[in-house]
């Protein structure tokens, strides 16, 4: 990253600033490695409480977690509700990755984890389908105790936007730089302070995002080459639900009954001049002799 010392004193003077407006968090014990990475998946662009939240309700309604993976998307989208951003993604997600480990293993548990070195545990988990760099990150710091950092679309939106790293860089770079600059026994709790801070912060991804997570292949987004905008999530705002669960906007700001009229290709002969109707033309009388 340019400039990389001059954003290293940012960071630690955000860091200091955090600490003195919330306190040394509390780090919690470690957890289960699958449900910790569900909870990941849950928390993208909104906050921690909220993930935990929804990721309780939903342990509450079901048997075990392998209900939950035979949950139709839909349903599971529905049941994760109107507080959680980008549902109907979220639960995509979700159901695939319980199918994926459930394909490896023919079980759902991620303990074997905790036996493995780190690096390794962390590119396994980003190897699963429908895991990203986040998801990951979480999983290694909350449940293996290995140095990590998590970074969303919306948390690197905050960051750039108040200057504390390179406008320019990526979600890859950003988060190795928090990373190398914020050492292993800090990681958790600058985590924690960083969450709570982009609450505060209450801004929104645009419009255009693209309906996941930046570094998550686009194949893994769900059916279609091209997936729908999604609605804007918020940290520190509960949506506003309109009607039961909320449909995601189109970018383009056109209403549903304003579809974009096609135009007719070059090679079409009608292409470029208008078609007289035959209606129109005049008939011509004959008189009878």
């Amino acid at each position: 990253m340019k400039h990389g010392g001059d954003y290293a004193r940012r960071l630690k003077q955000l860091f200091n600033r955090l600490v003195r407006k919330f306190g040394k968090p509390t780090i919690p014990e470690p957890s289960d490695p699958l449900e910790q990475l569900l909870v990941a998946i849950l928390g993208a662009n909104t906050s921690h409480h909220k993930a935990i939240t929804v990721f309780r309700r939903l342990r509450e309604q079901m048997v075990d977690l392998n209900e939950l993976r035979v949950t139709p998307v839909s349903e599971l989208a529905r049941l994760i509700g109107p507080l959680i951003p980008q549902a109907d993604l979220k639960a995509e997600r979700i159901v695939d990755v319980l199918n994926d480990i459930r394909r490896r293993h023919d079980t759902l548990d991620l303990s074997f984890l905790k036996q493995r070195g780190r690096r390794e545990a962390r590119e396994y988990l980003e190897s699963l389908e429908g895991v990203d760099r986040c998801a990951a990150a979480s999983v290694t710091l909350f449940s293996l105790g290995g140095h990590a950092i998590p970074v969303d679309d919306l948390t690197l939106q905050v960051l750039r936007k108040d200057e504390v790293v390179d406008p320019v860089a990526d979600l890859p770079e950003v988060q190795s730089f928090l990373e190398h600059h914020v050492s292993a026994s800090d990681a958790a709790a600058w985590t924690l302070l960083l969450d709570r801070y982009v609450a505060s912060r209450g801004l929104r991804l645009p419009e255009a995002a693209i309906a996941g997570p930046a570094d998550l292949p686009a194949s893994e987004l769900g059916p279609g080459a091209s997936p729908p905008a999604p609605e804007e999530p918020s940290r520190g705002r509960d949506p506003q639900p309109a009607g039961g669960k909320r449909i995601a906007g189109s970018a383009s700001g056109r209403g549903e009954g304003s579809p974009k009229r096609a135009k007719p290709p070059r090679s079409s002969p009608s292409a470029g001049r208008r078609v007289k109707s035959s209606a129109r033309r005049p008939v011509k009388t004959v008189k009878r002799k």
